[in-house]
């Protein structure tokens, strides 16, 4: 059975057995049944546990052969030495999807090695799975938590696989704070049976999302899964954090979930022959994402910044000059515009500095001014905090202030929107006045607290673009 089908039961599921339910809320068993049920699925669920004839007012059965109704998946959490007959009972069910969530298998040496060729052997290529040794899947579509604690994504466009289990779980649940929804969410543990090609070829066909996002410790089927990628990313990004790059870290991911890491020489130039993003942690990998979602792709590599501190300016200026970028003097025509609105001893050349003269005529025309030059591609651009507004205004009453801050802001966003160019904005104070960054990001301008952070992806947007070019040419 092809996997694609498995993963339509598995993330899209009308009915799903738990198999190893329980009463004990500190078993997995429990914790997962609860997550599902919190979550708010609103299809059949099966608990299974042959001790048992009802848990959380569930009827519960000793099989899944003896559930009444068809079941889609099953989620599988009992001793590794149990699940191979297991999965006898899912290929006899008629089961097409399993999350086996126990652990114990290729991590575990031979005789885990030979417990799974077992569940293989015993599913008779009728039953697919995800894991084993995982934490679980979410879908957001599906209305679906299946991890040890109930947590859905509102709204999202990414598809999240990770080989690491809890630190994806981490990662999963972080994201929404980081700006990005997250649809569908994989712990794909071992991969013993369903891996990461599989998942790259389903996600590319899934209308809902746009990006794929991937944490590896290693590739099992690499080159199908580099020639997939290369065809994959034409049309979607895929960021990647690609661990276990020294051989203290490579001996650490074979015993984690018995992935193989490889040579991370190999991994990153196919990473990059393939237009594969790869972020070198989480941060890096969220600033990304967000800004691949949020932002149009620049035409070309002249950037202009707009920046109330001439600190912020030169760091940003030598950021986007490490990432394959230029930051060109403006036309005088430009300049002469520019200096009707900033003090005289501002700088209207590009870096534009509006000075710290806080004038609120300079921030709202400059940036209109930049953008609309032809050979600008993109703008960096000094988000206006909180705490700067309070400065310009310190006799607004506190009720009128966000009203006034919002309207601000409005008038930004429209002219960043006007024009089909990127825009990036730096808050250094971001992270700790977030109705600052909510209000931009509401509106699909990605926000970051350093010109680093801001600088790195507006080179991945350029090289992105750059990478679509070849490809067209080809």
């Amino acid at each position: 059975m092809e996997a694609r089908e498995a993963l339509d039961r598995i993330l899209m599921p009308k009915s799903i057995a738990v198999i190893g339910a329980s009463k004990d809320s500190f078993k997995w068993g429990h914790m997962l049944l609860s997550a599902i049920m919190k979550g708010g699925f609103e299809g059949d669920l099966y608990p299974i546990n042959p001790k048992e004839t009802e848990i959380e007012g569930l009827t519960c059965y000793p099989s899944v052969k003896d559930v009444p109704g068809d079941v889609d998946m099953a989620i599988v959490v009992v001793p590794a030495r149990v699940v191979p007959a297991i999965f006898s009972d899912l290929a006899e069910k008629g089961v097409k999807g399993a999350v086996v969530i126990t652990s114990g298998f290729g991590e575990a040496g031979e005789e885990g090695r030979r417990l799974v060729e077992q569940m293989k052997e015993n599913a008779g290529g009728k039953v697919r799975f995800v894991g084993p040794n995982c934490m679980g899947i979410c879908s957001s579509p599906a209305k679906l938590s299946a991890l040890m604690i109930p947590f859905l994504h509102e709204k999202g466009e990414v598809a999240f696989i990770s080989q690491s289990g809890g630190y994806g779980l981490q990662l999963y649940l972080r994201a929404s704070a980081m700006g990005v929804g997250i649809n569908k969410f994989i712990s794909s543990g071992n991969e013993s049976d369903i891996t990461g090609v599989d998942y790259l070829r389903y996600f590319a066909n899934d209308s809902s999302v746009s990006l794929i996002c991937m944490y590896i410790e290693g590739l099992k089927r690499g080159r199908e899964w580099y020639e997939a990628a290369k065809e994959i990313t034409k049309k979607k990004p895929i960021v990647v954090i690609k661990v276990g790059t020294t051989e203290a870290g490579g001996k650490a991911a074979a015993s984690h979930t018995g992935a193989l890491s490889g040579s991370d020489k190999v991994y990153d130039a196919a990473f990059k022959q393939a237009g594969v993003i790869r972020a070198h942690d989480a941060a890096e990998m969220f600033d990304f994402i967000k800004g691949l979602l949020y932002a149009p792709l620049p035409k070309g590599p002249n950037i202009g910044i707009v920046s109330n501190s001439g600190g912020i300016a030169v760091e940003t200026t030598d950021a986007l000059v490490r990432n394959g970028l230029k930051v060109p003097v403006l036309n005088q025509e430009a300049q002469e515009e520019i200096l009707k609105v900033i003090p005289a001893f501002g700088n209207p050349r590009n870096p534009v500095d509006l000075t710290a003269s806080l004038n609120m005529n300079s921030f709202l025309k400059v940036p209109d001014v930049v953008l609309s030059q032809p050979e600008i591609d993109g703008l960096i651009t000094i988000g206006l905090g909180t705490s700067i507004l309070h400065t310009m205004f310190p006799d607004v009453a506190p009720e009128d202030f966000m009203g006034i801050y919002k309207w601000i802001n409005d008038q930004l966003i429209a002219t960043y929107k006007k024009y089909d160019k990127p825009v990036i904005v730096i808050n250094p104070a971001a992270d700790i006045e977030p109705e600052a960054a909510k209000i931009m990001e509401d509106a699909r301008i990605p926000v970051y607290t350093t010109p680093e952070r801001a600088a790195d992806v507006m080179g991945v947007l350029y090289r992105r673009k750059l990478y679509l070019d070849k490809a067209k040419g080809e």
